[in-house]
């Protein structure tokens, strides 16, 4: 990767490590596991830079469970996702799919995105003044089963219905 990719997978790299904190401090419904130790399922739809820098984290280890990256172009159907990272690079179309198929289920939608939270997601990931900050919207993660730490919500900026 030339030069000009540098500054794009750094910042991927640094929103990757921003959702690994995220799934650490996130609790899903017991039913969204087949046991105990399975894996936490992270779709992430993007570009390459994107899946490069998300690659780094798969395989962590998060309580019991190990981070399970399936790396997607399209979106796809969101079966056994337990999180979804739609970067910034997808077109519309794209985003709205993602968004739709996680609807009404215990999946924690990530986003890059302008208006994401407004779109449906329940995190967005953003830069202002050269760092990165977090908003949430949890009532929309309530409303999916989701349970967020008061640790990570003491962090976020946070977005109401």
């Amino acid at each position: 990767m030339g030069a000009a990719g540098a500054p794009s997978l750094k910042a991927d790299s640094v929103k990757a490590a921003f959702v690994l904190n995220f799934a650490r401090y996130t609790q899903w419904p017991d039913h969204s596991f087949s046991s105990p130790t399975a894996p936490i399922e992270l779709m992430v739809i993007g570009g390459d830079a994107t899946h490069q820098a998300f690659a780094a984290i798969n395989g962590k280890v998060i309580g019991s469970r190990k981070l399970r990256l399936r790396f997607m172009k399209t979106a796809e159907v969101a079966d056994s996702c337990h999180m979804m990272f739609i970067s910034r690079d997808v077109d519309r179309s794209m985003l709205s799919g993602a968004l739709a198929a996680a609807a009404n289920r215990p999946i924690l939608t990530v986003g890059d995105i302008p208006n994401f939270i407004r779109d449906g997601g329940i995190i967005n990931i953003f830069n202002k003044n050269n760092r990165f900050h977090f908003e949430i919207q949890p009532e929309a993660a309530r409303r999916q089963g989701l349970k967020l730490s008061s640790r990570l919500l003491k962090l976020a900026i946070i977005v109401g219905d």
